[in-house]
């Protein structure tokens, strides 16, 4: 049975459709995610681990003047006389103090000197900075931006909010820059500090909403930006409010440095949860706020990546995975997916840290953890799929396993039997230990030339065991005894049933590793069996380049042939056919179909050498298989049978010869009654003699291994046989015409053999035409051939007759119903003859209007070459 072939647009791949279809589902799902906020916890996860691994670098530019347990120890209780807060600000402008930013809210009033003496203190620094808070009336319920008294607000060198955004996880990881009701007006409190010092620095806005009175009760917001914090609480420069107040300073002791001054001790004033704040220690507000203020100074404050670019990017990162994926093998997806999420992991994290952007990675580690499950079960489930069918496939294709397999043992050892055909025999029942069980017990004596073995062939149900009696020579004992070992263990594998786990998936492996064994076990055969073919076997493909070929055809071939080697170039050449001639064959069977064959006598052995077309189904192309075939027995034969032709053919020419001329003598001595009788006989053993001839000569031809070829000249081969049938076309009063004005028509032949062949066209065309008629040579030569013609006036050759007409033997209707005497020879040795030339031979004829035979021979030049 025939294996069905697979085509190219059959092998099985992953569909392409699979692949559009994961794509799409991945940028959904990614997509899902994005719209969903579902995942924004992970971010908000992955953000606070990035910022804890960012290394930042602290700068001198800021300073915390800490309200702590110690202060408030010494101070008394809060709240503070505010002439205390005057004093402070006092000593930080002569320590030399860039800007004050107080994180304390004065927005009710003090005792007026107090409040006076604070007022007169910022005005004199010219650099305090004070808070505003916007919260809800707790009267009308609607929101209202709390400010400092109005005092203090005129005396202040700026004001700004103190608000910081919380996540929903309650955490601030940022902060508007501007918000106010109606319109965004107010900076942060850092923002404005960093303003007054460095008043030529853009704002960072996109620019101002224009209050609307349908607006005027909003709480409008802008410029959100991430903090990125310097660390865990406590890791900014601080000192105590009390130590500041009783210590006299120098001169330049904050020169050039922005004071915080706010509350740290617990119990007072806000405490905020950030992403560097420990489980139980949250961030003072006044340390978050010179967290901003180090950010500012160093640019370093962070923005979230614009909405379509986040999609954009999403997209193009999923469809990358999904170009990825389907790109790989299964084995390599888990890592895959890993390495991919580290590079989304690692992408975010660079830009963060060096572009100070945030780009949410959840929405792709979710989408890209979710791809590994569900293309390794598209896969899973294709491959399952495929496995399924080439298991059926499979099932079909020819198994060795099914000639050599058994249903029992016992029918093994009955093949066994038959085989060896052992003196005794029989099935017995034996105990066998573990180790023994599969080993054969042979007791040999070569003295007494008698050998008995004990093959255990355990069934499924008992244990038995094969026992023979051999008598015999040693060496036949020894070989059969050799020739059991070697086919027992196979036996043995014949019958091991497949171990099979429990898993699906390891039986599908187990099925697909038996099928492959199957399968290379017939490859297997099918090699051996090639390679120990006597006869020589060489395959080759569409080009006429060599595919395949067995050591027999290597002892026919060129030494350099090998896989890939063309092969004419590779073919043995003799002198009658070059490598250019095998080309010609080789493009006539590739091209056309046709088989070829030649015989060659190489080496003093006869080939016969045959060039078969064929049709590799598996690629749909056309090849060739070329067979060597050692026929030197087959030569010999004929030789032989041409010996005994030759023989036969002497004897019987001999006495006929002696015939004629006993004929002739008895001509002159009997009385002239005996003419008509002596002319009958002489004509019957002429017809045996020119039969025995023909017979002889075509016998030759066809027994030749080769035919000796060499230049000669076709007008004198025409003129002898012309001048050899002259006697016969003057007895029957033909005249013959020879036409062609050539001083020389030179050929590669055999002379004999060709003149031979036009004397026997021109017998029969002397023999077809009636008394007094034309017979017509004509020579013609063209570029490529040179052409000889024989044309009668006879009375022609049906159609139907024309294809058979060189068959041995075969006459014509006409020479029948006329009785003109032949052996139907004459044809076929032309036909052998010019074969032998590489020439050709056409028949045209009508019946009542005569016959035109053409011989046409090959250019001399194309024959010496191939010499």
């Amino acid at each position: 049975m025939a294996s069905p072939s697979i085509s190219a647009k059959e092998q099985w791949q992953f569909p392409v459709s699979e692949r559009y279809l994961f794509a799409v589902v991945l940028v959904l799902l990614s997509f899902l995610l994005l719209f969903s906020n579902v995942t924004q916890r992970l971010d908000y996860l992955l953000y606070d681990t990035f910022l804890r691994l960012q290394p930042i670098s602290t700068s001198t530019s800021s300073v915390i003047i800490a309200i702590d347990e110690k202060s408030l120890n010494q101070l008394g209780r809060w709240p503070w006389d505010r002439a205390i807060h005057a004093e402070l600000t006092g000593k930080l402008k002569a320590a030399g103090a860039t800007a004050i930013v107080f994180d304390i809210l004065f927005t009710e009033e003090d005792r007026p000197t107090s409040d006076t003496f604070l007022q007169q203190s910022m005005q004199e620094a010219g650099n305090v900075f004070l808070p505003l808070h916007i919260d809800y009336r707790s009267t009308s319920g609607s929101m209202t931006e709390i400010l400092p008294i109005a005092a203090y607000v005129r005396s202040a060198a700026g004001l700004g909010h103190a608000h910081f955004e919380l996540d929903e996880d309650g955490i601030a990881r940022g902060m508007y820059l501007y918000q106010g009701l109606g319109d965004s007006h107010w900076p942060s409190l850092a923002l404005a500090a960093f303003q007054f010092i460095r008043p030529n620095v853009p704002p960072m806005r996109a620019g101002g909403n224009a209050t609307h009175p349908a607006q005027a009760l909003l709480n409008v917001r802008e410029a959100y930006r991430l903090i990125p914090f310097v660390g865990p609480p406590g890791s900014l420069a601080t000192l105590s409010y009390v130590d500041i107040l009783t210590t006299e300073l120098p001169a330049d002791y904050f020169s050039g440095r922005v004071v915080f001054v706010g509350a740290t001790a617990a119990g007072l004033g806000d405490f905020i949860a950030t992403p560097v704040s420990g489980e139980s220690v949250n961030m003072p507000g006044v340390e978050v706020h010179a967290n901003v203020y180090e950010a500012l100074t160093q640019n370093r404050l962070g923005i979230l990546v614009a909405q379509h670019w986040q999609y954009l990017l999403t997209l193009s990162l999923v469809l990358a995975i999904a170009m990825i994926f389907s790109r790989v093998s299964p084995d390599k997806n888990l890592p895959l997916t890993i390495a991919l999420a580290l590079a989304v992991c690692g992408f975010s994290y660079g830009l963060l840290h060096m572009g100070h952007q945030w780009f949410p990675p959840s929405p792709l580690l979710v989408t890209l953890l979710f791809a590994y499950p569900f293309w390794s079960w598209r896969r899973l489930h294709l491959l399952n799929k495929f496995l399924n069918q080439e298991l059926t496939r499979l099932a079909d294709e020819p198994k060795l396993r099914q000639v050599s397999s058994y249903e029992s043992p016992q029918q093994w050892a009955q093949q066994v039997v038959r085989l060896l055909k052992p003196s005794t025999w029989e099935f017995r029942d034996y105990r066998p230990t573990a180790e023994v069980k599969k080993e054969i017990q042979v007791t040999l004596e070569e003295e007494q030339n008698v050998a008995e073995v004990l093959l255990p062939v355990n069934a499924p149900d008992k244990n038995v065991a094969l026992f023979m009696h051999f008598d015999g020579s040693p060496h036949q004992l020894r070989e059969i005894i050799t020739y059991i070992k070697e086919i027992f263990p196979e036996f043995h594998a014949e019958l091991a049933p497949p171990q099979y786990s429990g898993e699906l998936m390891d039986r599908r492996i187990m099925q697909v590793r038996q099928a492959i064994a199957t399968m290379q076990d017939m490859r297997q055969f099918i090699s051996d069996t090639v390679a120990n073919m006597p006869e020589g076997v060489l395959v080759g493909d569409e080009f006429g380049r060599i595919m395949f070929l067995n050591d027999p055809a290597r002892t026919w071939l060129q030494e350099d042939a090998r896989p890939g080697s063309y092969i004419a170039e590779c073919m043995p050449v003799s002198s009658r056919i070059s490598s250019n001639r095998w080309e010609t064959l080789l493009r006539e069977v590739l091209l056309t179909g046709t088989p070829q064959a030649e015989e060659l006598y190489l080496d003093q052995r006869a080939v016969l050498i045959s060039l078969v077309p064929i049709l590799f189904s598996h690629r749909a192309t056309n090849g060739i298989v070329i067979t060597f075939a050692d026929i030197t027995i087959i030569h010999e034969a004929q030789l032989k049978r041409l010996e005994t032709i030759n023989f036969i053919s002497h004897d019987l020419r001999a006495p006929l010869a002696s015939q004629l001329a006993l004929l002739d003598t008895l001509k002159t001595r009997l009385p002239e009654g005996f003419d008509t009788m002596l002319e009958s006989a002489q004509a019957l053993t002429e017809k045996s003699l020119s039969m025995s001839d023909q017979f002889l000569q075509l016998a030759r031809v066809e027994a030749a291994d080769h035919i000796h070829l060499y230049e000669c000249e076709l007008l004198d081969i025409v003129d002898n046989a012309v001048d050899s049938i002259a006697p016969l076309a003057q007895k029957q009063l033909v005249n013959i015409q020879t036409l062609g004005d050539f001083d020389t028509l030179p050929i590669v032949g055999n002379p004999e053999l060709l003149e031979r062949a036009v004397v026997n066209l021109l017998q029969n065309a002397i023999k077809f035409s009636p008394p007094h008629a034309d017979i017509t040579l004509h020579l013609e030569s063209q570029a490529d051939i040179a052409a000889c013609s024989i044309q009668d006036q006879g009375p022609g050759i049906a159609p139907h007759e024309i294809p058979h007409l060189f068959e041995p033997y075969r006459r014509t209707d006409a020479s029948e119903r006329q009785g003109i005497a032949g052996s139907g020879l004459g044809l076929r040795f032309v036909k052998l003859v010019m074969d032998r030339h590489g020439g050709e031979i056409e028949v045209s004829s009508k019946i009542g209007q005569g016959t035109r035979i053409t011989l046409r021979f090959p250019a001399h030049q194309d024959l010496i070459e191939e010499q």
